[in-house]
């Protein structure tokens, strides 16, 4: 293959940790037998890049080289299997800042974090899948703490997307590509840094509206208190607090009449009620449109 290779690109060179050449000059792929090579990026146009992105993964030197139970569910991935898992999982998608932490460092933080060695399939330098295998001794992750505690401790800025819980490995491929897929997308339409899969579903069909109509949907719904900043935060912490009027004034240091004044005066002036699940939920997309743009 590399021979073949190298007949169109004659700077095609095998990886090795002892390689001198500038890495950062050459881009890497890895074969299906796990052969790593590079090409100049002299010799790559435009087209030359997308073909070998079409035919070979791209290898990242700085990424640490897979575990045996890494490997396992790489190999899951690629070829589903029929066993049954001896614990349910979930894969958690991440996105970080680049240059705030090499992989190596922040793989160490995680099993640390997670008290046990963690798989991790990286994507790139910046982002991958965590996977979380659930015993019943676990305690629960705190995806919020976690970032809180990469900021403090390592001034790092990280976003999670946590994934439904598997029970199975019958629909593996899809689930890894769907996570990788709908976490890379998200954090580009919602400014939450940790989102799970049923939080998505209201961003992801926002999403596919065109801006004239989300605005038109954003006006029919707010009218008059489309730019009623305090009218916002009240209806935001309203349906935070699970339309739960006596809990949203305790948040936001009211009176619960003050409150239920602020309330009632958007239900007359609009016509919806937000005490009710269905107009709450009109209320919530709304809102969500003025936080997308």
């Amino acid at each position: 293959m590399l021979k073949q290779l190298q007949k169109i690109y004659p700077s095609i060179i095998p990886f090795t940790k002892k390689n001198t050449v500038p890495f950062h000059q050459y881009v890497w792929y890895v074969t299906n037998k796990n052969d790593v090579f590079g090409i100049h990026e002299d010799e790559l146009t435009k087209k030359d890049v997308q073909l070998l992105d079409t035919f070979f993964k791209r290898y990242n030197q700085f990424i640490p080289d897979k575990t045996v139970q890494e490997q396992t569910w790489y190999d899951r991935i690629k070829t589903p299997v029929v066993e049954t898992p001896s614990l349910p999982y979930r894969f958690v998608y991440f996105s970080m800042t680049k240059d705030q932490i090499d992989p190596i460092s922040f793989k160490e933080a995680i099993s640390e974090l997670f008290s046990k060695t963690t798989p991790i399939l990286w994507e790139d330098e910046t982002s991958g899948i965590i996977v979380e295998e659930i015993t019943p001794t676990d305690e629960q992750i705190n995806y919020e703490q976690i970032i809180d505690i990469f900021m403090a401790d390592l001034s790092v800025h990280i976003k999670f997307y946590i994934g439904d819980m598997q029970q199975s490995f019958k629909n593996l491929p899809h689930y890894y590509a769907s996570l990788l897929e709908i976490g890379s997308l998200i954090f580009q339409i919602s400014n939450k840094e940790v989102i799970n899969y049923v939080e998505s579903v209201p961003y992801l069909l926002l999403h596919d509206l065109d801006e004239e109509t989300k605005d038109q949907l954003c006006t029919a719904i707010l009218k008059n208190f489309h730019e009623d900043d305090d009218m916002i935060k009240t209806l935001e912490m309203f349906l935070h607090s699970n339309l739960n009027v006596s809990e949203t004034a305790k948040k936001m240091y009211m009176h619960r009449n003050s409150l239920q004044y602020r309330i009632d005066k958007f239900i007359t002036e609009t016509g919806i009620n937000i005490q009710k699940f269905d107009d709450a939920v009109a209320v919530k997309l709304a809102l969500l449109i003025k936080r997308m743009k």
